[in-house]
């Protein structure tokens, strides 16, 4: 059975009390819907370069941008397949966010298989690690020194299993989302799940449990740019607890103290880009554009993959071709999108 150790203090309790003021304030702020899709497309954006440019990735934002854009860009091919497997955990993540229901393995799975296609041989793709692993640093002198070993693979799927439990009891206990979403974090990534991706994994399935939650900060919180400003403390801050070895009934305060002080932080730039694009400064007329619940879905479809055709929304609201194009005709009308390519080849993409 897994049970957390961890101290409620001060520091985190303020930190979490400021960080529901932040989330109160950026729920209650209306913002244009082309502006808050730009916001959320700029957030996928960062998370998929911070996220594998912390596990060493060497694509510029600008570059990533390119990959999301479906343009050429001249890199190492795994440099850019890591990024559109990324880009591709996130429009998962997307889906997924949509179901209120437990977090459960076949999601682990499924996000690990989508993660790593074609980065490891076909018979480590979404499943559990068969072998021991053991986390090593290079000290870039052809030496490597131990960072961390993980547990043995013979336990990981009880491990998982009793994380799980602890989820779904954490929820009932009211637990608070951000103590959740923490201690999964440091706990699963620990338990080391799979042979290649846990990082990726990891940060991708705790900010599921944040939407899952009601946390997600209109889709626009990254916080994988906390991590990746300092990865040396990103790293040192998971592994502080526990020395170099999984262990159980270890403590989790110093970890959820670092993990805190990043949600405040990147809590802080979403409720400062949402205060600088706010009402204030568009017309009246532009006040008057509301979205109903389709064509919210329409502009979250797109803000996620950046584009979006007729039979894209017959799919998604599961709707007839004409009254997709119908639909679509609404948001250009109002100017939230602008029309691309002709004949078979239409697709739309966000007004710029």
């Amino acid at each position: 059975m897994f049970k957390p150790k961890y101290i409620i203090t001060s520091s985190i309790l303020s930190k979490i009390a400021e960080i529901v003021e932040i989330k109160a304030a950026v729920e209650r702020s209306r913002v244009l819907p082309l502006n808050e899709a730009k916001l959320r497309r700029q957030a996928i954006l960062r998370m998929a370069h911070t996220s594998t440019s912390i596990e060493g990735n060497k694509l510029a934002e600008f570059e990533v941008g390119k990959v999301l854009a479906g343009q050429t860009v001249r890199a190492p091919q795994k440099d850019i397949l890591e990024v559109e497997n990324y880009l591709d955990g996130l429009k998962l993540l997307d889906k997924l966010s949509k179901s209120s229901a437990d977090l459960n393995l076949d999601e682990m799975l499924h996000t690990h298989k989508v993660v790593i296609k074609g980065l490891v041989e076909k018979n480590k793709v979404g499943t559990i690690r068969p072998a021991d692993v053991y986390v090593l640093d290079d000290l870039g002198d052809g030496r490597e020194m131990l960072r961390f070993k993980a547990p043995p693979a013979s336990s990981v799927r009880k491990l998982l299993a009793d994380l799980l439990d602890w989820l779904q009891n954490a929820k009932k206990d009211k637990i608070h989302p951000i103590l959740i979403a923490g201690i999964f974090h440091l706990e699963f990534v620990s338990i080391h799940p799979f042979t290649d991706g846990n990082g990726r994994v990891t940060r991708l399935l705790t900010q599921l449990l944040l939407y899952r939650l009601g946390w997600d900060f209109r889709k626009i919180l990254v916080l994988e740019d906390y991590y990746n400003q300092d990865r040396l403390a990103y790293y040192n801050a998971l592994h502080s607890e526990e020395g170099k070895e999984y262990i159980q009934g270890r403590e989790f305060t110093g970890w959820l103290e670092y993990f805190t002080t990043g949600f405040l932080i990147e809590a802080k730039k979403v409720s400062e880009k949402i205060q600088s694009i706010g009402y204030g400064k568009v017309s009246k007329k532009s006040e008057q554009i509301f979205l109903d619940k389709d064509e919210i879905q329409m502009m979250d479809f797109l803000s996620t993959t950046g584009r979006i055709t007729s039979d894209d929304v017959s799919d998604i609201l599961n709707i007839t071709k004409r009254s997709a194009q119908l639909k679509i005709k609404k948001l250009l009308g109002n100017k939230l999108i602008q029309l691309q390519g002709s004949g078979p080849g239409t697709y739309y993409i966000l007004n710029k």
